[in-house]
């Protein structure tokens, strides 16, 4: 009776640990199946974390811009077409600018005639200021050109209070938002749209203030990652120009920009 206790006693010690072991391995195996799982998720949250970090990142930068769909098409008018304006770009730029808001009737040659202009060179030995009025002579030189005070004052004259000076602004704000609402920008650049070093400085009756007879204005017409486009006053239409060597020219000529709204 003794011998048959113990033997009952024995099996069910050797049942429980079979059990029991049966019940290890399966929670283990659980939690194998269930690790490849957990971590594929948390992946995809550190995936959706980071893309949603990089998104906030490119909202920062140029790059969450629009860019344009297509260059603006924009009339081009050339400064060398009968009546000829030798150093007329700002206002042949100007008149392109009209034109597209409406103002069609206006001409290059209207604009010169219209806007203020002071001496190349003063009897005292100063020089003219461009802030003030077109400097020398447009049609056929030896002249320096205008800054957007001027072309601002002449543009109101037509357009009135859509006329806009955005100078001083970032290039953001200034050109690529305005481009993507529609509005090509009236803009003071270099011939060659790069920074120049031919930089010099003038004593006006305003004080001292630094040009350069590389001084150039265009429209801006359109953009995207890499480029500008651009109706180039010397008879080039959406000119297609690197965009950050622009974005130099035009800061180092004082960041001048207009639109019409």
């Amino acid at each position: 009776m003794k011998f048959i206790q113990t033997f009952i006693l024995t099996l069910l010690c050797a049942c429980l640990v079979y059990f029991g072991f049966i019940y290890v391995s399966q929670i283990d195996q659980v939690k194998k199946t269930a690790s490849p799982q957990k971590a594929a998720k948390e992946n995809d949250t550190a995936l959706a974390a980071e893309e949603t970090r990089s998104m906030k990142k490119a909202e920062t930068t140029h790059h969450s811009l629009k860019g344009s769909k297509k260059a603006m098409d924009v009339i081009l008018y050339n400064q060398m077409d009968a009546p000829r304006l030798y150093n007329g770009c700002e206002v042949t730029s100007l008149a392109m600018l009209l034109h597209y808001s409406g103002y069609e009737q206006v001409t290059k040659n209207a604009l010169a005639n219209e806007i203020k202009r002071v001496p190349l060179n003063y009897e005292n030995g100063l020089k003219g200021d461009p802030h003030d009025g077109f400097v020398g002579d447009m049609e056929n030189g030896p002249g320096l050109g205008v800054y957007h005070e001027p072309i601002y004052q002449l543009a109101k004259k037509y357009a009135g209070d859509q006329v806009v000076d955005l100078t001083g602004k970032p290039v953001k704000k200034a050109i690529y938002q305005s481009l993507e609402k529609g509005y090509p920008v009236w803009v003071i650049t270099t011939s060659t749209f790069d920074k120049i070093d031919n930089i010099e400085t003038w004593h006006t009756p305003n004080g001292k203030i630094d040009v350069s007879f590389n001084m150039h204005s265009v429209v801006i017409t359109g953009y995207d990652k890499e480029h500008v486009y651009l109706n180039n006053p010397y008879g080039e239409k959406n000119q297609r120009v690197d965009r950050d060597q622009f974005e130099d020219s035009w800061e180092q000529m004082g960041s001048q920009a207009i639109i019409i709204i």
